[in-house]
């Protein structure tokens, strides 16, 4: 068996990085382009269906939150023993990872299900009518698959945990695939609306939770489900959750703080709620490379720093971070030029597509100012396992900025979207200021798991 490493600074490094990094960029083009051809086959059933999905998207991203991060714990842990070259415990890591997050999602998905009704009255009051029915029955679909998506997300993890990025580009081509499809015959040949990008959704998810379940089950990859598929060690359990909770909680309240925020967004007119969920969408298109940058990051510092290779894993976050600056300027300057062909696509009321332009263009000049260090850069800092400081900047700054400047914003100057994404940009220079700072000392470098 070979181990596609990236702790040893030689001539084929570079090579290697790539061979990571092309599959994942793939992966994020596929997963952003079916992202906005799903939203322009639901804007065909009306700005309703659009804002209810992009409402209740901001709801089950938070749930998620939970077991996604157990997946995102479970890999850096594994990353780190590959990196070691400890395989057993890296598989045993695997095992525990694809067990905890199948049974925190199912009690989650349960429980979404079975309360959904009241969920939505308690967290969008003013949110009545169509867009209410189409948001009930999109989150109980959602809820349903949360257990797929769960196994799903831990595959992928550990799939690029171990480098085998190629492998989780096929899984994830299957599954938007799928998603297109299902969205084909559902939304446009059986006219389901809202309830067929929910069944699209759901079969997506359990081909996706198939296809990696079954490459994870290969004995010939390095990281693979050990036989019998039963989770032992206990003790590893504790290093999982030692790193998915303050990941976890990072990201949970970080989504919480964009759930106020969509309380604000809630009270929009409709045309404004349809310009964000629109500009939303098609900003994704952006952070295709770098977003596969990303998380790229994890793999080749989490087994720098796993290996002891401590200056490797500088060197090789910095360079990763000027490819990802390299890469926001080519896909803002162009989305800057196209942007108004592209929103066309949408259909969109002509207020939504003026907004959403707007919003977009003032997107691209400040995603490649700032993007790349509020978000690339703590990816470093987790993947060494410095978890506790990135959670504290980023919970900090989604609620005392991001949050507050939202409703000061929208509510103190009348700003509305534009108000919403202002506040963003300031949450951003926050947190990136303060991510440089942590990067250039040497603390991050001592937190290792392993």
């Amino acid at each position: 068996m070979t181990l596609p490493t990236f702790t040893n600074p030689d001539n084929g490094q570079h090579k290697r990085v790539w061979m990571l990094l092309v599959p994942m960029m793939v992966e994020q083009f596929v997963n952003v382009l079916t992202g906005f051809l799903n939203a322009v086959m639901v804007s065909r059933a009306g700005e309703a269906a659009l804002s209810a999905i992009s409402l209740v998207d901001t709801i089950t991203l938070l749930l998620m939150q939970v077991f996604t991060a157990l997946s995102a714990g479970g890999a850096i842990l594994a990353a780190q023993y590959m990196g070691r070259q400890d395989f057993v415990h890296a598989r045993r890591t695997a095992n525990l990872t694809a067990f905890m997050a199948l049974a925190v999602s199912l009690s989650i998905g349960l429980l979404t299900c079975l309360f959904s009704v009241p969920m939505l009255r308690a967290i969008y009051p003013t949110v009545t009518g169509i867009t209410f029915d189409y948001s009930v029955q999109y989150l109980v679909w959602s809820a349903a698959s949360f257990p797929l998506f769960a196994l799903y997300g831990v595959g992928v993890s550990l799939l690029y945990a171990e480098g085998s990025s190629r492998a989780s580009m096929y899984a994830t081509l299957a599954l938007n695939a799928t998603k297109i499809v299902g969205n084909l015959v559902f939304i446009n040949g059986m006219g389901m609306a809202v309830s067929g990008a929910g069944a699209a959704t759901l079969l997506a998810r359990l081909v996706g939770a198939v296809m990696v379940t079954k490459m994870l089950l290969n004995r010939n990859l390095p990281l693979h489900y050990a036989k019998p598929w039963l989770p032992r060690e206990p003790g590893a359990a504790r290093l999982i959750v030692k790193v998915a909770v303050p990941s976890g909680l990072e990201n949970f309240l970080f989504l919480l703080a964009k759930l106020l925020i969509g309380t604000v967004i809630a009270t929009f007119s409709g045309a404004m709620i349809a310009a964000n969920a629109a500009a939303n969408t098609i900003s994704g298109f952006v952070n295709i490379p770098s977003g596969a940058i990303n998380l790229a990051t994890v793999t080749i510092v989490g087994q720098a720093v796993g290996a002891g290779l401590y200056q490797n894993a500088r060197n090789s976050a910095k360079r990763l971070m000027k490819l990802s600056y390299l890469a926001q300027l080519v896909m803002c300057l162009a989305l800057f030029v196209f942007v108004k062909p592209v929103t066309a696509m949408l259909n969109l009321s002509p207020e939504a597509f003026e907004t959403t332009v707007q919003v977009l263009r003032l997107y691209c000049v400040m995603a490649v100012l700032f993007e790349p260090i509020a978000f690339g850069l703590p990816n470093a800092l987790r993947a060494a396992g410095d978890l506790r400081h990135t959670m504290v900047v980023a919970v900090a700054s989604a609620f005392l900025v991001r949050a507050a400047f939202s409703y000061l914003l929208v509510y103190g100057f009348g700003m509305t979207v534009h108000g919403i994404w202002i506040a963003m940009y300031l949450d951003w220079i926050a947190r990136g200021i303060l991510f440089v700072r942590r990067f250039r000392g040497d603390k991050w470098l001592t937190k290792a798991l392993v």
